[in-house]
């Protein structure tokens, strides 16, 4: 478990100092395996060459015994402790010297080892050859054997290693900052010719991320970074070409896109304007005008859910279907419905479209409208307050043997239809509040001498300062018409609309007042 944590917590940390920690790491244990193969070699060579000093030592030693034998033994006793003193004040103050001269045996006596040290050395064999030295675990010994006696200098180890150690560690200060240099100095250069590279490689696949196809990986690190270099920039070049065309297809969608909408200029009587701004290149909102038998036009307004390309697919899809629908009624209700049941048969589940439909009659001035869960259009007679026209059934899409009904109003005077989607009602500012049919209506009561254009410029100027720069996520679309209807006003309690639902085989009758 700790092992999992400590291995997820290194993959998580930068390559360099992934890079800096192997580094050190092996530098670290480099140095501890040095030092301690050195300490022991060391060790063993300083003890070696003190085991052959102090067998010369013991020669000598012999050879001044010989010279002062003849004056006694006082004579001998004397001289092998003026020689352990001189030993000890000029190296160490741990030397000893025995010595079996003549049968007798002599010891220096300023300078006593411990106890148990004499006997160990007394109990060395006689017979160890001209010289010999010996390591015990606590003193080294030198011995030289001749014809008159052996002689013995003994050394506590302590003395010897206590140099040793002292030694060691100003080498293992030595070694440790040559390898804190060398780590250094390794992780710069790994920094330079790793860990930055790779950073600029990664910089630049952000970059490409963002979509800054123009961005160039450049390396000169070492030969696997320049081939990774290489296929970043190959990448790149791929999708700069694949961007290009999938730029160049959009366009032709969107040309497409664009010559499908309407002619707004052939419309004798009736003033339209229009706006349509898709979120994307195109857009799953469509809105139409259609000419219909007699004098009536047909405003038309679908919002598909989404956007983007199977939006603007399925908003190509509407205009077929409602272009062929309008050839067989004029009825709204009926137009929907059958653009419903040709929707639900050709469209994926899930892509449900919503659908406002008005009837423009000149001639008997007259509003005939039918909505599949689309915003209300909102109805303007003279200068009077603007009205929304409530109705509405099942968004298209939802249920093929929906039934849609509609709605016939008389108009008196100058009258004004709007038509929007919820990309305008529903427009979030800086402070994510909408945009709201309020504005919008309050907007079209300010313009009642205006053209449709002039409205339609006003409500895209009075949008755009609303979204303050946001950004939009979903299509814009606006649709404007005016015209003059009767100009007879009824006298006071004559109804001025009358309404007329039909849902199947069933009428049914109410009335409702919009007058100038």
């Amino acid at each position: 478990m700790i092992f999992d944590k400590l291995k997820y917590r290194w993959h998580l940390l930068p390559i360099n100092r992934q890079l800096i920690v192997l580094v050190t790491a092996s530098l670290l244990g480099f140095v501890v395996v040095f030092l301690t193969v050195d300490h022991g070699l060391r060790t063993e060579r300083i003890l070696s060459e003190k085991q052959s000093v102090l067998t010369n030592e013991a020669k000598t030693l012999y050879e001044g015994l010989r010279v002062v034998e003849h004056h006694g033994d006082a004579a001998i006793h004397d001289f092998i402790d003026n020689v352990a003193n001189g030993m000890n004040a000029t190296e160490s103050a741990r030397h000893h010297i025995l010595a079996h001269w003549n049968g007798r045996r002599y010891e220096s006596l300023p300078h006593k080892m411990p106890a148990g040290s004499t006997s160990v050395s007394w109990n060395i064999e006689l017979d160890l050859g001209a010289n010999h030295s010996i390591v015990r675990d606590n003193e080294i010994i030198g011995a030289f054997k001749g014809p008159l006696g052996s002689v013995y200098v003994l050394e506590h180890r302590d003395s010897v290693l206590n140099a040793t150690h002292y030694s060691l560690l100003s080498q293992t200060v030595g070694v440790i900052t040559l390898g804190a240099i060398a780590a250094i100095a390794a992780s710069i250069v790994l920094r330079q010719l790793v860990a930055k590279p790779i950073q600029r490689l990664v910089s630049t696949l952000q970059g490409v991320g963002a979509g800054d196809l123009s961005v160039v990986a450049r390396t000169r690190s070492c030969q696997e970074l320049r081939y990774l270099a290489e296929q970043i920039n190959i990448m790149t070049r791929s999708l700069e070409h694949a961007q290009r065309d999938h730029r160049l297809h959009m366009e032709k969608a969107r040309q497409i896109q664009q010559n499908l909408r309407p002619s707004l200029t052939e419309l004798a009587g009736v003033d339209v304007a229009e706006l349509f701004q898709p979120a994307d290149d195109v857009g799953g909102d469509y809105y139409d005008v259609i000419h219909l038998s007699g004098d009536r036009i047909l405003l038309c307004v679908a919002d598909v859910a989404g956007h983007g390309v199977p939006a603007a697919m399925a908003a190509t899809l509407l205009k077929a279907f409602v272009s062929e629908a309008a050839k067989q009624s004029a009825s709204p209700a009926t137009i929907l419905i059958e653009v419903n049941q040709r929707y639900c048969e050709y469209v994926m589940m899930g892509h449900f479209a919503t659908m406002c439909l008005v009837v423009i009659d000149t001639a008997n001035q007259s509003l005939t409208y039918a909505s599949a869960g689309h915003e209300s259009p909102i109805v303007q007679v003279d200068s009077a307050k603007p009205t929304r026209l409530e109705a509405g059934d099942l968004p298209l899409g939802v249920e093929e043997t929906t039934i849609y009904g509609e709605e016939t109003v008389e108009v008196r005077g100058r009258t004004r239809i709007v038509i929007v989607s919820d990309g305008v009602s529903e427009s979030f500012n800086p402070f994510d509040e909408q945009f709201g049919t309020e504005r919008i209506e309050e907007i079209i009561s300010q313009q009642t001498e205006n053209s449709a254009a002039d409205v339609v410029q006003d409500l895209r100027a009075s949008l755009e300062s609303f979204r303050a720069g946001c950004q939009r996520f979903d299509d814009t679309t606006l649709l404007v018409a005016q015209f003059t209807g009767a100009n007879d006003v009824p006298e006071n309690g004559d109804s001025l609309s009358e309404h007329k639902r039909t849902i199947g085989c069933r009428t049914y009758r109410k009335t409702q007042s919009i007058a100038s």
